[in-house]
């Protein structure tokens, strides 16, 4: 059993670091949308008496997430890419999860639709995402801080709390990418 052990993470961790090099090589290319959904939050939607302005009545960060943020921030230190444009849902987990790779501005075609008070609003956001994306110029990477939802419903790919996926201006997915444990 050790020996299988063994051999399973010596030919695991080349294609673990292959992986990360695929990705930040393409990122380096400055001309990506890079989707984050929002680091780890403890729990699962967000309470009856939510409140987007008001942090109290939502589902933040956990100290697992903000570990998530400041290992993801080194990474891309050590690989030399930064962030030119980044855009944030406007619940507090998702701009939590944005501040780590710098400045940033809120847009609301990036907010979560998951609950039922809200999923009226993800054809209209799906549109003012979509035209904002038409009309991004490509200059330097592009990184939107967002759901579940806001991901899958663009991407068609169920991100995990954390899991960056890289597309091209035509949301075809080139690379993925999330830290292990």
């Amino acid at each position: 059993m050790k020996k299988f052990l063994v051999l399973f993470l010596i030919v695991c961790t080349p294609l673990k670091a292959d992986e990360e090099k695929k990705f930040f090589d393409l990122l380096k290319e400055n001309d990506k949308i890079l989707w984050l959904r929002h680091f780890s939050a403890p729990g699962g939607g967000d309470p009856d008496n939510f409140d987007v302005r008001v942090r109290s009545t939502q589902r933040n960060l956990g100290s697992f997430g903000v570990k998530q943020g400041l290992k993801y921030s080194k990474l891309f230190k050590k690989n030399k890419v930064e962030i030119k444009h980044a855009l944030s849902s406007q619940w507090f987990r998702a701009m939590e999860t944005c501040q780590f790779f710098g400045e940033f501005k809120t847009f609301s075609a990036l907010n979560s639709t998951f609950s039922y008070k809200l999923s009226g609003n993800a054809s209209k956001q799906r549109k003012q995402l979509q035209a904002y994306i038409k009309d991004w110029n490509g200059d330097g990477n592009l990184l939107l801080c967002a759901h579940y939802v806001i991901v899958q419903e663009h991407l068609s790919y169920g991100a995990s709390e954390g899991e960056m996926v890289l597309t091209d201006k035509d949301l075809n997915i080139l690379a993925k990418y999330r830290l292990k444990n």
